[in-house]
């Protein structure tokens, strides 16, 4: 196949050429006749075609567990086998899967789920409340899903189709951090758990998927396979050539990560919006940004759009540290601390910086896209009359630098949970908490905000008014699919094979009041959330 991918590759280069420069580029392949030299090949022309396969590819070092594994490329993989009580939508809303419907307590502090009856795993065996906090707890105990479940006092199976959760503090939207997978019990540490999706992984050493027929959702899949052959795959080189040979019919990238690499190919496009901001972060304790209102109207200094010409076209400007394309995010607040160079001068001039200090701005010289935006973020500064300079240092020697405090500025990238909790930055020990930024006053405004999304204006906009971080974007992946591969796609970050016209959180919603709960006894263990990699 790949010798007849090339020839007709080297066909289209020939039939390229035109005298006329003003030409439209357009290609005609002549037919073939063996008057020619191309013996003729009796099937139809491979543009009209219906694909006869489906492949994906994987990185076998990350596996396919969906706690463990943090790689990019497998991700895909596993939103065809796993489901989870709910999925989060490209507009980071959550729809039920799982879930038929919920109930919250009128604290807030208790929700009550209920499965669907139908709900069955791959091995036809139910999915039970037994089931689901066996998950819950398993990806609590995770690197990729911990920290979302920090503020969880108890994961409770109430009945054989019904799962509570008591939390520690009232939470208005608990479903935004429970689309994670659910498997079989006894399966969550197993290389290959069992799920409930339409496809489940085939038996033997040779990975592959086939279609569960007993798929218990009644509607299509979102590939129109019966099989998916999985290839090996060991870097991003390997993995964009196996898409551009045909063995991979869809691949999720990263094209800002330090190894991405370009695609030529012909293929259909998604952007697959995701929560990774990259943002500036400043010392509190000593050098130029102690001033508080110089470091708010920083965020007056920085010309977002001039920043996204590095990224490809896979990052949307973000003025506030919450994704646009989530309900959370405020137009109308956000206008007010875009790029305004005069509303910059005027606390400049009041903050007294002396001309002859050169502050420093941090980065990790292990990703040369965040390098490229630290050195025009300090132009930036320069062309305002600021001496910010640059450095970039190894991923321990930038760790250890934030940490110590040996900065002005720092550019940080951090995956938050849908819900956008900010309180890592501003908790005791907060893994995100660097330069002195920890307040008991901004912990209180990220749990008010928790507590009913109303309160998510007053918290962004006490961040951007004290200064507390400057927002810069928020980072998108690349999902690319050959021509007629795939229907219908509306890709989420963990659910890439996401399918329109799904329930809405309104079908599963309900009010109720349950028995007063006892206090926590106990804290549990917090871990940060750590973001996907490319091989």
């Amino acid at each position: 196949m790949k010798r007849i991918l090339c020839l007709i590759l080297a066909l289209l280069l020939l039939a390229g050429c035109s005298s006329d420069p003003a030409a439209p580029k357009t290609t005609e392949i002549p037919p073939d006749t063996e008057e020619n030299g191309i013996i003729p090949v009796s099937e139809p022309e491979r543009t009209e075609q219906k694909p006869d396969h489906f492949g994906l590819c994987y990185v076998a070092e990350y596996g396919f567990n969906p706690y463990s594994c943090l790689c990019i490329t497998n991700r895909p993989i596993l939103s065809l086998v796993y489901e989870g009580l709910f999925a989060i939508n490209g507009s980071f809303e959550p729809e039920p899967v799982l879930c038929r419907q919920f109930a919250v307590s009128e604290d807030g502090r208790r929700y009550l789920f209920t499965i669907c009856p139908d709900a069955a795993f791959s091995d036809s065996s139910p999915v039970t409340a037994e089931d689901v906090v066996a998950s819950l707890e398993a990806a609590r105990g995770s690197d990729y899903y911990g920290s979302r479940f920090s503020r969880v006092y108890a994961f409770t199976a109430e009945s054989e189709k019904t799962v509570s959760i008591t939390l520690r503090d009232p939470y208005e939207n608990l479903p935004l951090l429970l689309d994670v997978p659910i498997v079989k019990k006894g399966t969550a540490e197993d290389p290959r758990p069992i799920g409930s999706g339409p496809y489940a992984f085939s038996r033997g050493s040779k990975p592959g998927l086939y279609r569960c027929r007993a798929w218990w959702q009644n509607r299509g899949a979102p590939v129109e396979f019966d099989t998916i052959q999985l290839t090996a795959e060991k870097n991003p080189t390997e993995i964009r050539d196996s898409f551009e040979f045909g063995d991979t019919s869809l691949v999720c990238v990263d094209l800002n990560a330090p190894t991405a690499v370009g695609y030529r190919c012909d293929y259909e496009l998604w952007d697959c919006p995701t929560t990774a901001m990259v943002y500036l972060g400043f010392n509190f304790s000593a050098g130029m940004f102690v001033n508080e209102t110089f470091r708010a109207g920083v965020t007056h200094l920085i010309d977002r759009s001039e920043i996204l010409t590095i990224c490809k076209g896979f990052a949307e400007p973000a003025c506030l540290p919450c994704a646009p394309a989530s309900p959370l995010y405020d137009e109308e607040l956000a206008k007010g601390y875009d790029y305004d160079p005069s509303a910059f001068a005027r606390v400049k001039g009041k903050a007294n910086i002396s001309p002859e200090y050169v502050g420093t701005l941090l980065v990790c010289s292990a990703d040369p896209t965040l390098v490229e935006i630290a050195h025009r973020i300090s132009d930036m500064f320069t062309r305002a009359g600021v001496r910010v300079e640059v450095s970039a240092v190894d991923y321990e020697t930038y760790h250890y630098r934030l940490s110590a405090g040996q900065f002005d500025c720092f550019l940080g990238e951090t995956r938050l949970s849908a819900n956008f909790d900010l309180s890592e930055f501003f908790r005791l020990y907060g893994s995100l908490s660097f330069g002195g930024i920890r307040s008991e006053g901004m912990e209180g405004l990220c749990a008010d905000a928790l507590e009913n999304s109303g309160n998510c204006y007053e918290l962004y906009r006490n961040v951007m008014e004290r200064g507390c971080i400057c927002p810069l974007l928020f980072k998108s992946y690349a999902v690319m699919a050959g021509r007629g591969m795939i229907a219908s796609l509306q890709p989420a970050v963990d659910s890439v094979f996401h399918l329109p016209g799904g329930r809405s959180l309104a079908d599963a919603g309900a009010d109720y009041e349950v028995l007063s709960i006892s206090p926590a006894q106990e804290q549990t263990g917090e871990t940060g959330e750590t973001t996907e990699t490319e091989p």
